[in-house]
């Protein structure tokens, strides 16, 4: 089969993708630690960024897989030095189960149902831990667990995205061959992973960013999820 074989599966990636990350935790930061929004900002970033550090790390080491909710525990407690803050253990509890309320993008669960209803079965394959992955969905009144027929979570794989047992998942878990799977990216990390292992990628590219590496560049792109119904 060729890229332009119709997928019968579509991934989403969850945290970049699917969810507002900074829209949903800058105001609970905010709050929290008495920050102004901009302040809050640029701390959610740095969250961000030793989260998925963390997560690299756990790839790498050959020590066993570090779970994503310690990942953000550890990426927490680094900010939170690196801005010499404490918090109690409540309000670290409060700012780490943030993650689970994250908010979707607004287009979000409106894509996630139309491709359902063109008959393509949908699964989530993300970063995060099962757990963490179905408190999400519940977040929002199951919104997108009513559009999902799968939760494939890299927690199964033991290794992190871009780490090519992740992107097997669809093939190992449900038989489905790289080429029946559409793979929709939200980073360019998550976007070259796909593209090198293989699978066709759309990625939803809102920074206007791009691909480290240009061999293994999203197949398609636009700046929001509504551009993933345009290649169905």
């Amino acid at each position: 089969m060729t890229r332009t074989t119709k997928p019968k599966l579509v991934t989403f990636d969850v945290y970049m993708a699917l969810l507002d990350i900074q829209g949903s935790l800058v105001p609970v930061v905010a709050e929290t630690l008495g920050m102004d929004t901009d302040t809050a900002h640029t701390f959610v970033l740095m969250w961000r960024a030793k989260q998925m550090e963390r997560a690299a790390v756990s790839n790498s080491l050959g020590l066993g897989h570090t779970s994503f909710r310690d990942c953000t525990h550890m990426g927490l407690d680094y900010v939170l030095h690196r801005y010499d803050r404490q918090l109690d253990e409540v309000e670290r509890q409060r700012l780490v189960l943030a993650w689970d309320l994250l908010t979707p993008w607004p287009e979000a669960v409106e894509v996630v149902h139309a491709v359902k209803a063109r008959g393509y079965a949908t699964a989530v394959l993300s970063n995060g831990d099962q757990d963490m992955l179905e408190a999400v969905s519940g977040a929002f009144g199951g919104a997108f667990g009513d559009g999902f027929d799968h939760v494939l979570s890299a927690e199964t794989a033991g290794h992190y995205k871009p780490h090519p047992d992740v992107y097997n998942l669809p093939t190992r878990l449900l038989g489905i061959t790289k080429d029946e799977v559409l793979h929709v990216a939200g980073s360019p990390g998550d976007a070259l992973g796909a593209g090198a292992f293989g699978l066709k990628c759309y990625w939803s590219n809102r920074m206007s960013d791009r691909v480290l590496d240009p061999r293994f560049d999203a197949d398609h792109q636009g700046p929001d999820l509504n551009g993933v119904l345009n290649i169905l």
